[in-house]
């Protein structure tokens, strides 16, 4: 009938169904459930690591001496120096015979010819006029601090003269007037080090003997390849501590004493070394010392620049220590 009102229980149930459907909705949202409407996996997300690059200090021109075991043929029976022992002398020899024999340029077995009966010390070989006046000139010509020349003797008796410097320009020059009008031929050799090497010869020439040094330090090659050994030997120390040491060409000390080998009455070394960078002209300077106890400077300060390192150990050891002084050229090895 028109006009009639709707009954109240229609109305009722309409408002319960809509809350329900409402209350179902309000609940889904809030739960939020993993419906999985395909059978299809999740693929993960794909992450990307880059990999920074490491800052790296630059090269450095760099000489290493690296540590090996003394070499087999002086293992058997050798021992390893803290005290060298005293090195047996003839009775009818000079017991500083070895203290005058000079460096030999090539081969570190080559006898050096001895001075003659009732001549011993640096007087002995100045007695030999091939060398006499070869030694005034060099006192009286090189006075500039980095200079420093060595006489040698190579296998066939004949005269070598090594001149180290710093500046290359000037080693010609100075190898000419110490040479020039000598009786006996002598061929020089210039050696080229690294200003910052200069203390070490400058060390090496207070002594009153240059340019004969006390300790002979020879070589069986001055001129190693990266890689290989510096082999040689060291005499005139007899009864004294012997350190060896290398300043490298930027001017770094380095203490070899832990290569020397006292065999024999001979004290050998064998140094492994290696250029870490690219080639130089410039050598590495060798420089033997002979004190009557062991230098405590070398173990403290071994690692610093030559100056301060030597300021100290001259303070140390005194004018009486012996020296001897070689070089050596290390190249870089073939690819």
């Amino acid at each position: 009938m028109i006009g009639q009102q709707p009954a109240p229980r229609g109305w009722a149930l309409a408002a319960g169904l809509s809350l329900a459907v409402h209350a179902a909705a309000a609940g889904a949202v809030l739960w939020q459930p993993s419906w999985h409407w395909s059978d299809r996996p999740t693929e993960p997300a794909q992450i990307t690591v880059t990999a920074l690059p490491v800052p790296t200090a630059p090269e450095s021109d760099v000489l290493e001496p690296v540590s090996a075991p003394a070499p087999p043929e002086l293992a058997a029976g050798a021992e390893e120096i803290s005290a060298p022992e005293p090195e047996p002398v003839a009775p009818s020899a000079s017991p500083v015979l070895t203290n005058t024999a000079l460096p030999t340029a090539d081969r570190a077995e080559t006898p050096v010819p001895p001075p003659s009966a009732g001549e011993s010390g640096p007087a002995a070989a100045e007695t030999d006029p091939r060398l006499t006046e070869l030694f005034d000139r060099i006192r009286s010509q090189l006075t500039a601090p980095c200079l420093l020349a060595l006489p040698a003797l190579d296998a066939e008796g004949g005269i070598r003269l090594n001149l180290l410097a710093s500046d290359d320009a000037q080693i010609p020059g100075l190898l000419r007037a110490l040479t020039q009008g000598l009786e006996t031929q002598v061929e020089g050799q210039a050696v080229l080090l690294d200003p910052r090497q200069c203390p070490g010869l400058a060390f090496a020439r207070r002594d009153a003997r240059y340019p004969v040094f006390p300790l002979a330090v020879r070589l069986q090659s001055q001129d190693v390849a990266s890689g290989e050994s510096l082999r040689g030997t060291i005499s005139g120390g007899a009864g004294r501590y012997v350190t060896l040491l290398m300043i490298d060409d930027n001017g770094v000390t380095h203490d070899l004493r832990r290569f020397l080998v006292n065999a024999g009455g001979r004290i050998r070394f064998d140094v492994p070394v290696a250029r870490d960078g690219a080639g130089r002209d410039t050598h590495q300077l060798l420089l033997a010392v002979a004190t009557p106890s062991r230098p405590e400077t070398v173990s403290r300060a071994a690692g610093e620049p030559a100056k301060d390192f030597l300021d100290q150990f001259a303070r140390e050891i005194g004018p009486e220590a012996l020296i001897g002084v070689g070089s050596v050229y290390v190249r870089q090895a073939k690819p």
